[in-house]
């Protein structure tokens, strides 16, 4: 995993050194406090340094047999995987024709039927609860519009 690490380290190095060269295009600070560049700006510092200590702790560690082992998933995980993707794909195609909150009720039964095995009353059941929880919170609390299907729902 040396390598990988190694990878990342460098991958966040330079994302830090964008970051701080996009946030110079903006002001450091206002005329009330911290302007739009001081947050990128310390994020991109504190991302380089978390950047180059794990660069360096993978230079200085010392390897170990566990490090050695294969890390990529076995077949099945990867088909658990797919699945929930081709779940998400049918959840965006499905949206506007059962509306967002059926269609967060089916992706969850369906999650939870499918792919941890529960029974189907207990998939049923959780999706409805967390439909119906998504629609109080969005709908009643925050009172944000969601894409209503044929049904009006």
């Amino acid at each position: 995993m040396r390598k990988g690490d190694r990878a990342f380290a460098v991958i966040c190095m330079g994302l830090s050194l964008w970051l701080i060269l996009e946030a110079q295009q903006f002001n450091y600070l206002s005329k009330f406090g911290p302007g739009p560049g001081f947050f990128p700006f310390w994020l991109g510092i504190i991302l380089g340094a978390f950047s180059v200590f794990t660069f360096v702790h993978t230079i200085v560690r010392k390897r170990t047999e566990e490090e050695d082992a294969p890390r990529l998933p076995g077949w099945h995980s990867i088909g658990r995987v797919a699945l929930i993707m081709l779940v998400l794909v049918g959840f965006a195609l499905i949206m506007k024709a059962l509306g967002f909150i059926l269609t967060v009720f089916l992706f969850v039964a369906v999650i939870l039927f499918a792919l941890e095995g529960d029974s189907l009353v207990k998939s049923v059941f959780y999706g409805v609860m967390f439909s119906a929880g998504v629609f109080l919170i969005f709908i009643y609390w925050l009172e944000v519009d969601l894409p209503k299907g044929l049904l009006g729902i």
